[in-house]
């Protein structure tokens, strides 16, 4: 046996995997799992029949899988476009999938909401090789009339959230390297293993499809405004705003979509797909003392600021976290909340990962909170701060000193302490 087999088998054997159980199907079987799939009519969305033949004959060509073809609607991708070339994936890959997927299991168990669990299930998330995107295409369509878009790396969010509002979800194509538990970067283990229970959840595949929505009002008004103008310095700036807004409405998505919480049976769970695609972070979420857990109302106007005024980071665990009392309560999440939250959040001061504020209902404060001025007075002193406290605290500092008013203030559900009068003076010296 090689010395790399030996390897796998001591990694397989640490999961609890046995190596002999990474057998990738061939083309053939993969095949005749989708003409089955392609098949069922009693699913919320039976694919058309006139769809079938045409998809079952360019999986049985060999042909690289794209983009969904099920309805009228489709994405342009540009550079950012891929296919699943299932064949060439390696041992090694498969094997990384079956790892991550097997300690996935073990905590989305115990951490995992109720309706995500039951998603998985639905999808047949798990397994020991990777899974083939034409098959789960036609598996995602007829449940949820979402479909995957391939993608070669992360995309700009104007484009993610352009997939959103057509019902397409980016998928990226590469596997994580053996045994790595959390990547900045999507990977199959993220977009898939992830994020496809999420779609079973009505409330969170309406935020997404909503989300995408906000984002055609964003630059529906954006061009608008543009075709009023020849002026190129009021065009960078028009398109510079509608960036900034698309970018608070992304928050909203982040702490709800991707690491949102919710309260069942009077526990707190996960939903967020960016935390149930890392076991670390799955277990983190709930038990750790080092982060905040925050309840949130996003029905209530002042809860969906605090939302979109909260800065953070994508390099490490979240240092606050916000619970949903109820799934019920996404509903609220319209394309007109939505935009309407960013644009008052652009106008006001912003939160820390690490901060509680005036008005939080706090469920846990965790060992690496902050008050909302210890950001100022750290940077007044020089001491090493986050790249998330740092650009916080400069961005309010110049907004403070350029003026806030306290009428502006109020559209928080609480006034923010005012900021210190010596920190502002320090501030004014510096920029002058």
């Amino acid at each position: 046996m090689s010395q790399t087999k030996l390897n796998y088998q001591t990694i397989a054997a640490q999961h609890d995997i046995a190596l002999e159980s990474i057998k990738p199907p061939t083309l053939t079987e993969r095949v005749k799992k989708l003409e089955a799939i392609l098949a069922l009519d009693d699913v919320p969305y039976p694919i058309p029949i006139e769809k079938r033949q045409s998809y079952l004959d360019a999986a049985q060509s060999g042909k690289h899988f794209r983009i969904g073809n099920f309805c009228g609607e489709s994405v342009e991708m540009k550079q950012y476009a891929n296919v699943q070339e299932y064949d060439k994936y390696t041992f090694e890959e498969h094997l990384s999938w079956a790892i991550l997927v097997r300690e996935q299991q073990k905590t989305k168990q115990q951490f995992g909401c109720r309706e995500y669990l039951e998603g998985e299930a639905l999808f047949e998330i798990g397994g020991t090789v990777i899974p083939d995107f034409y098959s789960l295409n036609a598996r995602i369509y007829q449940q949820t009339a979402w479909q995957l878009a391939t993608v070669s790396e992360i995309i700009p969010a104007e484009l993610f959230f352009t997939c959103h509002s057509r019902r397409f979800f980016p998928v990226t194509t590469f596997m994580r390297p053996l045994e790595t538990d959390y990547l900045e970067e999507p990977d199959i283990g993220h977009d898939v293993a992830g994020h496809v229970a999420t779609f079973t959840i009505p409330a969170v595949a309406d935020v997404m499809k909503n989300h995408g929505e906000a984002r055609n009002m964003i630059y529906a008004e954006r061009d608008e405004k543009i075709a009023q103008t020849n002026d190129p310095v009021a065009i960078e700036n028009i398109m510079f705003e509608a960036d900034e807004l698309l970018r608070y409405a992304g928050r909203i998505y982040w702490f709800t979509v991707e690491f949102g919480l919710v309260i069942q049976d009077g526990n707190v769970r996960d939903f967020g797909a960016g935390i149930l695609s890392s076991p670390g972070e799955t277990i983190y979420s709930i038990g750790s003392a080092e982060s905040n857990r925050i309840l949130i109302d996003p029905s209530d106007d002042g809860d969906l600021l605090r939302l979109a005024n909260t800065d953070y980071l994508i390099s490490e665990f979240q240092k606050t976290y916000f619970v949903l009392e109820s799934f019920e309560l996404l509903k609220s999440l319209s394309p007109e909340r939505i935009l309407a939250a960013s644009k008052k959040a652009m106008s006001l001061p912003d939160f820390t990962w690490r901060e509680i504020v005036p008005g939080d209902r706090v469920i846990d404060v965790g060992s690496v909170a902050t008050s909302p001025n210890e950001k100022y007075y750290r940077l007044m002193a020089g001491q090493e701060l986050d790249e998330c406290l740092e650009r916080t605290a400069t961005k309010n500092l110049q907004m403070y000193c350029d003026g806030v008013s306290k009428e502006t203030l109020s559209e928080f559900r609480a006034l923010p302490p005012q900021v210190p009068t010596e920190v502002l003076e320090w501030f004014r010296k510096l920029q002058s």
